[in-house]
């Protein structure tokens, strides 16, 4: 069975593209390989490389550990459809109705 998912405004791609950029980024600024990235999470050989350029899709939970393993979290909080004030302690992308923030964290 196949479900179709029509929302007019944004595509999986917009979504998946915003989120893995600032995944993309977080994983650079901690001079991370994507190879010591599919390592740590446990997934086969270039997954990473693929999610990143948009070959394949992880899914949620994968989205999740990926963030977490890069000492971040994704989370999700509803805006007013006004465009966001930018803050210097977080990363933002931005659609229509929704703000995603990936928090850095550290660990003591």
């Amino acid at each position: 069975m196949t479900m179709k998912f029509n929302y007019p405004n944004k595509t999986r791609t917009d979504f998946l593209k915003d989120v893995v950029l600032l995944l993309i980024a977080r994983r650079l600024e901690l001079g991370i390989t994507q190879d010591e990235l599919n390592h740590t999470l446990g997934v086969a050989d270039r997954l990473v490389s693929k999610w990143e350029c948009g070959v394949r899709t992880p899914t949620s939970f994968h989205l999740y550990c990926w963030a977490d393993a890069l000492e971040s979290m994704i989370t999700i909080t509803a805006n007013d459809n006004s465009p966001p004030s930018i803050s210097d302690e977080m990363e933002k992308a931005v659609n229509d109705n929704i703000l995603f923030n990936v928090h850095h964290f550290t660990k003591e």
